[in-house]
């Protein structure tokens, strides 16, 4: 499994590091050209683009996965798919025009007289979606050639027109989301342009009611996490506007960015383990879960490894990446890297509680740890700043992905679970110690 696993994950990671080195390398420019208000503002419509793309994908996207590969099977693929792909354009259509209907309040509460940018945002967030209901395609068939080729396509593009709109026609924040969306736009071309010569899937004028049906079923509770991570997931900036200011949102912005290349990682270990854990443990369910046992060590420690090292060198990557305005931003990052390393953690145990099908819980336990996030937030915030809000990110995350484990340990070993359970505990020990050093020693 390990060797499988490893031959797609190298190209979905090597997709995964260029995307974020490009991005990494632009930040600098990013930081340079826009002040932390407007970097502040800036990260405010990045986060209406993740509100978009979740309301048009209802998470159908991803969620829709587990049953692909029984069409598939089955030869039902593109009747599938494209059942999905019309109940993902009707939602665009919805959110479109609810958008447009309510632009003005909206734009004028994230930033005063930005209807323009707001309106490109919604665009690019809907292009977003089909980029990644087509990438999924890619990723459930393990096409990770194809997978690097459009990741690289995509953040070239998106950064090379930004450039272009930014220094050339002086457009600022509206240059910068133009470029991220007309990326989107130009690689949904190329993506179609690749499915119909390489036949992965072809759009049929059919819709298939029982398919949908079954789809929303198994994929409603994700649906319901999704609709209130999306509530509260970012609820951080807003506090952090509403208490500090855009200067705040944008330094503390940075720091997610800069630590966010760990998930990039999980990402794309996830994308290449999933498609092969599915498939396996329909043949032979006990060696898979043995197998999958086996990895999760050597992927635990990794990603503790890398969790480190960032954290440790987290002052002198601010320092190449940005300027002084922004240097607050290292003491931030190491909270949001291990918050990043306890969702990576949970990509296992979910992994496996799909497979079995047991997702009712979802929606309670996001509500939960999102809603304990919005609360830490609350309160501390007005005391501790941005460490504050990131110590709160990293407790919310924390207790979902424990959960998770907890959940999914009636199908590992005793030994697993020991071994897991005490990691969590140091985990938890350790940044505790370091949030109460820094804030009340």
């Amino acid at each position: 499994m390990f060797n499988v696993i490893l031959s797609h994950a190298v190209k979905y990671l090597t997709g995964s590091a260029i995307a974020s080195i490009v991005t990494l390398c632009m930040t600098k420019y990013y930081t340079f050209v826009f002040s932390p208000t407007d970097f502040g503002v800036l990260s405010l419509y990045i986060v209406m683009l993740k509100y978009v793309v979740s309301l048009v994908s209802l998470n159908l996207d991803s969620s829709s996965t587990r049953l692909y590969f029984d069409y598939n099977k089955n030869g039902k693929r593109d009747e599938y798919l494209s059942t999905i792909f019309w109940i993902i354009t009707f939602m665009a259509l919805v959110v479109l025009v609810v958008g447009i209907c309510f632009m003005v309040p909206v734009s004028n509460l994230i930033y005063k007289d930005s209807e323009v940018i707001y309106l490109i945002t919604l665009i690019a967030g809907i292009g977003a979606v089909y980029v990644n209901f087509l990438m999924r395609v890619l990723y459930n068939e393990n096409r990770s050639t194809s997978v690097l080729k459009h990741t690289v396509f995509q953040t070239l593009v998106n950064h090379f027109f930004s450039i272009i709109f930014i220094s050339i026609f002086g457009l600022g924040i509206i240059g910068r989301v133009s470029g991220q969306g007309l990326g989107y736009v130009l690689n949904i071309i190329t993506l179609f342009k690749e499915f119909s010569k390489q036949n992965l899937f072809k759009i049929k004028i059919v819709f298939n009611g029982a398919m949908a049906k079954e789809t929303f079923m198994l994929t409603l509770p994700s649906m319901i996490s999704m609709f209130l991570g999306v509530t509260f997931v970012y609820i951080d900036r807003f506090f952090l506007k509403y208490y500090i200011g855009d200067n705040a949102v944008g330094v503390y912005t940075l720091g997610y960015f800069l630590g966010q290349g760990l998930s990039m990682i999980v990402d794309a270990i996830s994308q290449a383990i999933l498609p092969k854990v599915y498939n396996d443990m329909n043949d032979n369910y006990k060696k898979s879960i043995k197998e999958l046992e086996c990895f999760s060590y050597k992927y635990y420690i990794g990603l503790v490894v890398i969790t480190m090292a960032i954290s440790l060198l987290s002052p002198v990557i601010v320092a190449i990446f940005s300027n002084n305005n922004y240097t607050e931003a290292s003491t931030v990052m190491p909270f949001i890297m291990v918050g990043f390393m306890m969702g990576g953690f949970y990509k296992i145990p979910s992994l496996v509680l799909g497979f079995h099908k047991i997702v009712w819980f979802f929606p309670f336990l996001a509500i939960f740890s999102f809603v304990l996030n919005a609360i830490l937030n609350f309160y501390l915030v007005p005391i501790c700043g941005m460490i504050g809000s990131a110590f709160a990110s990293f407790l919310g995350a924390f207790f979902y992905s424990s959960y998770l484990q907890y959940k999914a340990s009636i199908y590992f070993t005793a030994r697993n679970n020991g071994l897991t359970f005490l990691l969590y505990i140091l985990i938890l020990i350790i940044v505790l110690g370091v949030f109460y050093g820094q804030n009340f020693a």
